[in-house]
């Protein structure tokens, strides 16, 4: 029996799996393992772009994800600073809602067939022109609907959790991109864009950026770790 304190299996599976590819970040050849994982989180960062473009006034063409994972949305008028900030900070609280919310088998299966509605109403609306980004969203609705109906039980919560742990690891790259030690590289970073319109360092803001996902991160993990299942017959792995 684990100690009050003590992670239960999935939860160490799960930090190992997470601290696995943040490292495969730095090994030349190795990181495009975490490439299918990219395609996901920067689906997520250029879709929250693109909400708050329309949500404050402004407009959106269509989003594109690149075959080397990065992304672009072409956006007109509205809030810039807040267009520029919502890429990181929507995907980490994307992330952090996953981890609190799929604590149980049940809770799982419902956020990874939200996940997937969310996701295809993206691609139906706004992304366009890139075959790989555009093969890449289909493939992990897909994903998430395989997720949420064919896995099982203890499988589907670690999953779910895993892919919020990356939502909220992706602010992180990028402070990576600025100090030039990710394997992967943007042209123009979100926080390059915070610079040159408020004259605010752009590595302050990633730093900004970077602690404030790590935070929701962490309370989302002491949130989910801690609930109790929705259903209290659910075996001990399930909460």
């Amino acid at each position: 029996m684990n100690r009050p304190n003590s992670l239960k299996p999935h939860q160490s599976a799960l930090f190992w799996a997470c601290a696995l590819s943040i490292a495969l970040w730095f090994v030349p050849f190795l990181r495009w393992a975490t490439v299918p994982i990219q395609y996901f989180n920067t689906h997520i960062h250029e879709m929250f772009h693109a909400i708050v473009a329309v949500s404050t006034g402004g407009a959106v063409s269509h989003i594109e994800v690149h075959a080397n994972g990065n992304g672009e949305t072409y956006t007109a008028g509205g809030w810039g600073l807040f267009i520029s900030s919502a890429g990181y900070l929507g995907a980490s609280l994307v992330g952090a809602l996953l981890i609190a919310f799929a604590h149980s088998a049940k809770a799982a299966k419902v956020a990874a067939y939200a996940l997937a509605v969310v996701l295809a109403y993206s691609m139906i609306v706004w992304v366009r022109m890139d075959l790989f980004g555009i093969v890449a969203g289909i493939v992990w609705i897909v994903a998430l609907g395989a997720i949420g109906a064919k896995l099982p039980d203890d499988k589907r919560v670690f999953a779910l959790q895993f892919v919020g742990v990356q939502q909220c690891l992706n602010s992180l790259q990028s402070l990576l991109f600025l100090v030039h030690i990710s394997g992967f590289q943007a042209a123009q970073s979100d926080a390059k864009n915070v610079e040159s319109m408020i004259g605010f360092p752009a590595i302050l803001t990633a730093l900004i950026w970077s602690a404030l996902s790590l935070a929701m991160m962490g309370l989302a993990l002491k949130v989910g770790w801690n609930s109790k299942p929705l259903n209290p017959t659910e075996p001990e792995w399930v909460r």
